[in-house]
């Protein structure tokens, strides 16, 4: 069975939800389950993900999508699905849903969307691809039983309780693995490093980071930030940095690649993911895999995952500079119970949150909707 994945060009939560799908396949005894990905978006194709799908051997196509004109991309779109020729798909960029299900009804072949917008976040046209998934999908997986909740109560008579799947995002959680220290994670003697990875765009809190430093820096220690990403507000940052002499204590590296990715996680102690709101974040579940302790926002999709477990996180108490600053200091005035946290977050993400959990989720799901 030939299995197709469309998703996002650009960096963001897609790429890495189907590329570990990908390798979970691939890694196990799947010979009947084939690749193919087609890469939809306003910004060029990221060359990772090309050299990922030359590297695997993945077939793939990228379609240029058009800023405010969604639309002029599906004769595109539509072009690349007749010559990938799937037997199924899964839809990571929900709003493409009317051609590939145009596409999939022509063909016979089951249409499997993934909702990884954060409710919290939606935009009016993105509540409207959540509606038209209930009516034209085959199945919708959404990514926590709280999401399905609240996107329950949201869609009221658009729901439809037979087609949705609770599947969470997996990681390598073999490749994320935490560093072998007599201690397991950081705290030591020398500085402080806190790291977020993410793109740097309007929804995630980095501005907010940047003032937490300056305020750590001020009342004494020895603290450093590194914000890894690219997106559109990186200038923006970049002048706050400056412009607060932050220079030598927040770092920009840019977007990092998987070969480094998770040599970037080993330079830290603690692990931040300051935002507006999240689904279900891969960073996190990284950060958790790693045995790092963890300060994230108290917001949906963040607050509960960093509670579960029994606790495996610090959430702040409120989204200013403040707030992250005290728990940042709180983590390491106890890193003992910094310490067991980290342990029980690398518990839960093997237990729960691994790749190859992910992949017999998704297999399951599509043996039964291509017997349908």
């Amino acid at each position: 069975m030939k299995v197709l994945q469309i998703l996002y060009s650009g960096l963001g939560g897609h790429g890495s939800v189907a590329f570990s799908l990908q390798a979970a396949a691939s890694a196990g005894d799947h010979r009947a389950w084939r690749d193919a990905m087609i890469f939809l978006g306003i910004e060029p194709l990221l060359p990772e993900y090309e050299a990922l799908c030359e590297r695997r051997g993945i077939p793939h196509h990228y379609v240029r999508a058009r800023a405010g004109a969604p639309w002029r991309s599906w004769p595109g779109l539509l072009a690349a699905l007749r010559e990938t020729a799937p037997d199924a798909i899964i839809l990571h960029s929900v709003k493409t849903i009317l051609p590939c299900w145009l596409y999939a009804r022509a063909r016979g072949i089951p249409l499997i969307a993934v909702e990884h917008q954060a409710n919290a976040l939606k935009t009016r046209s993105e509540w409207l691809a959540s509606r038209l998934l209930m009516r034209l999908a085959d199945a919708v997986v959404v990514l926590t039983p709280d999401y399905r909740d609240t996107l329950r109560a949201r869609l009221g008579d658009a729901w439809r309780e037979e087609r949705v799947q609770v599947i969470a995002n997996g990681i390598d959680t073999d490749a994320f693995a935490p560093a072998d220290t007599p201690d397991g994670v950081g705290l030591g003697d020398g500085p402080v490093t806190i790291g977020m990875a993410s793109r740097l765009a309007g929804n995630k809190r980095h501005e907010v980071l940047v003032e937490a430093m300056a305020r750590l820096r001020d009342g004494g220690g020895d603290w450093r930030l590194t914000l890894a990403g690219d997106g559109e507000t990186r200038e923006a940052i970049a002048a706050q940095v400056a412009a607060a002499g932050l220079g030598d204590v927040v770092a920009l590296p840019g977007y990092l690649g998987a070969a480094t990715l998770r040599d970037w996680f080993g330079t830290l102690d603690i692990y931040v993911h300051a935002t507006d709101g999240e689904t279900l974040s891969t960073s996190i579940l990284q950060a958790m895999a790693m045995e790092l302790p963890i300060v994230g926002s108290d917001v949906p999709g963040v607050s509960g995952l960093l509670a579960e477990g029994g606790g495996c996180g610090t959430v702040a108490r409120a989204q200013t500079a403040e707030a992250f600053a005290a728990a940042f200091r709180q983590v390491v005035e106890d890193p003992d119970g910094a310490r067991a946290m980290a342990r029980r977050a690398r518990t839960l993400a093997v237990s729960t949150y691994s790749q190859a959990a992910m992949f017999e989720a998704y297999r399951q799901l599509l043996d039964r909707a291509c017997r349908k």
